[in-house]
């Protein structure tokens, strides 16, 4: 297990490294800040991975060795216990290298992706949720790169909003916070008040960096002409994301999406019970600079880690032994089932009726410390204050169902859900902050994707065969078992059932060697990234999940209301209401 969660760091760095090579490579045709870019991650990321992959060379060579020995000496009936013992201790020692390696280049690499910024950061954020694979030291740095990338001075915001506004900043805001309250890949974003109808607020000022739009494009070409030399399988996933950036870069399109998101989820009925999405300002919004209602709460998994770390030490214990016992039981259990506990109404009237009992135990405490312990001259008691705490599997069931309709019955979601775009919100609701990366579908293609998961969850493997062929997908062999095992693997589940407990990486190259895919439509490939995220925010909080757990009843249901049941799609309606494909081409060797 240590060997399989380990392999995967030279792999996550390779696209980042094979990214440098080919900027290297191309340095005699253009010299340009993408190139330099290329370079500076080149000299950093080149020594890790190999030496990463001579530690696991060296691993395998004496595993071979020791290998021989055993069988030579299983003779002896003394030896099995000698052996067995020995392999244990074999094992700690790996472990024990192996972190000693990641301590040693986690927090000095992951500075460097913060550094360069760009897709260099957008890589580092999607890794940080890959907690079945990476070291407990990557995860913790990697972390920093959903809010912590190094942010730039004050100056640079003012300037910015100068040049958006066309006026000085402090005619438009009353004030603005110079610490940021969080920065990423493109921008930072700061607390800041204004007057609106003569009363001042409190907003969230998102500004964008000036360099942003130019760092996105020189870093996706460079990552595309890695790979679709080396890595043709990530192309269409570039593609996409390219795509996206350009949403996702424009300001004023954000504040358009938050105002769509909000209302489809009050139509959903989410909103506002149990989560919310800032209200923005679209007069005050321009292509760099976003300005929306400040919503009060910490980063979602921030939140959770302070309150079991606080709890672990109350009770003896510290948050690093909860998640090594949490993961230990995924490891021994599987995917746990799905919550079934009380819903997000239910807590929150909970939650008012506690603050009710708080607050006439609160005046009893107040009227004795007044008078009573003032004359009597004893100590004063404190006051209460009653919370329940955070539930992990009631926060993973609420995200899940929200991004179950809006992609399903609204056709209208946030394609890039990492862990930096939710805040626990001290209500116990969920604040859903950023939808620059939002995707649309069209009507035939939320069916499709309906349809899809209705499939997925019903196990109906005909069904999807049958899509997938309607769907133009061609691969050499055209074995359906790799073909099932890569719909289960891209939309549903990273569980043991599908990849037989190989990492990510792992899995994908098998699948490609067993029957590697030619075409390939990349219509869906941003809904299938939102389940990546997802999969990736779930494993990062100890609880993973099946997608289609929650998105199948949804889609059944989403299939019903449109007229479309499941039972009525035979081949000739799948056609009938078949999206016009974007297909993709691979050629491997």
């Amino acid at each position: 297990m240590v060997r399989i969660r380990r392999q995967l760091v030279p792999k996550v760095l390779g696209g980042i490294v094979g990214t440098a090579g080919i900027g290297g490579g191309l340095l005699y045709w253009y010299e340009d800040e993408g190139t330099r870019r290329a370079m500076k991650a080149y000299s950093t990321f080149v020594p890790v991975v190999l030496h990463y992959r001579w530690v696991e060379a060296r691993h395998k060579y004496l595993a071979t060795a020791k290998s021989s020995l055993s069988s030579l000496l299983s003779s002896e009936e003394s030896t099995p216990n000698i052996l067995l013992k020995k392999k244990e201790l074999d094992q700690q020692e790996k472990e024990e290298e192996w972190k000693a390696l990641d301590d040693l280049y986690a927090d000095r690499t992951v500075e460097r992706l913060g550094e360069l910024q760009g897709m260099y950061c957008k890589y580092g954020q999607t890794a940080a949720g890959f907690t079945n694979t990476l070291g407990e030291a990557w995860i913790r740095a990697l972390r920093t790169l959903e809010n912590e990338v190094p942010p730039r001075p004050v100056e640079v915001v003012h300037q910015t909003i100068l040049e958006e506004t066309g006026k000085p900043y402090d005619e438009t805001f009353v004030s603005i916070d110079p610490k940021p309250l969080g920065s990423a890949s493109i921008g930072q974003v700061h607390r800041g008040t204004l007057m609106k109808d003569g009363k001042l607020i409190e907003v969230a000022i998102k500004i964008q960096y000036p360099e942003a739009q130019k760092l996105f494009s020189d870093d996706i070409h460079a990552i595309r002409a890695f790979c679709e030399a080396f890595a043709p399988e990530h192309v269409v996933m570039l593609n996409a994301m390219e795509q996206s950036n350009r949403g996702e870069l424009d300001y004023t399109q954000e504040a358009k999406n938050l105002e769509e998101i909000r209302a489809n989820l009050e139509k959903d009925g989410f909103a506002p019970g149990q989560v919310v999405v800032p209200r923005p300002f679209p007069e005050l919004s321009t292509k760099r600079m976003l300005v929306m209602e400040l919503l009060p709460g910490e980063k979602l998994i921030d939140g959770m880690r302070k309150f079991y770390a606080e709890w672990a030490e109350a009770n003896g214990t510290t948050l690093e032994a909860l998640e090594n016992e949490a993961r230990s039981r995924i490891e021994k259990e599987g995917i746990p089932a799905k919550y079934d506990g009380p819903s997000g109404w239910q807590i929150a009237i909970y939650s008012r009726y506690l603050k009710i009992r708080d607050s006439f135990v609160n005046v009893g405490i107040a009227a004795y410390n007044s008078v009573a312990g003032k004359a009597l001259g004893a100590s004063t008691i404190s006051y209460q204050k009653s919370s329940i705490p955070p539930n992990t599997p009631r926060i993973i069931d609420t995200l899940m169902r929200v991004h179950g309709y809006q992609l399903l019955q609204d056709g209208v979601f946030n394609s890039d859900p990492h862990g930096g775009n939710f805040l626990l919100l001290p209500d116990g609701r969920i604040g859903l902050i950023d939808y620059g990366a939002t995707k649309r579908l069209i009507r035939n293609e939320r069916l499709s994707m309906c349809l899809l998961y209705a499939a997925i969850h019903r196990r109906d493997e005909e069904k999807l065969f049958q899509l997938c062929d309607i769907g133009g997908y061609k691969s050499k062999y055209g074995r359906r078992d790799i073909l099932m095992k890569l719909i289960l693997f891209g939309y549903d589940s990273w569980g043991k059932d599908v990849t037989e407990g190989k990492n990510i990486q792992q899995f994908i190259d098998d699948m490609k060697a067993e029957d590697p895919w030619e075409e390939v439509p990349d219509n869906f490939v941003m809904a299938q990234f939102m389940s990546t995220r997802l999969r990736s925010l779930a494993l990062g909080m100890n609880s993973p999940i099946k997608c289609s757990e929650w998105w199948g009843p949804i889609a059944e249901e989403v299939l019903i209301k449109e007229g479309h049941p499941y039972e009525s799609w035979d081949l000739e309606k799948m056609k009938k209401y078949q999206p016009e494909l974007n297909m993709q081409r691979y050629k491997f060797a």
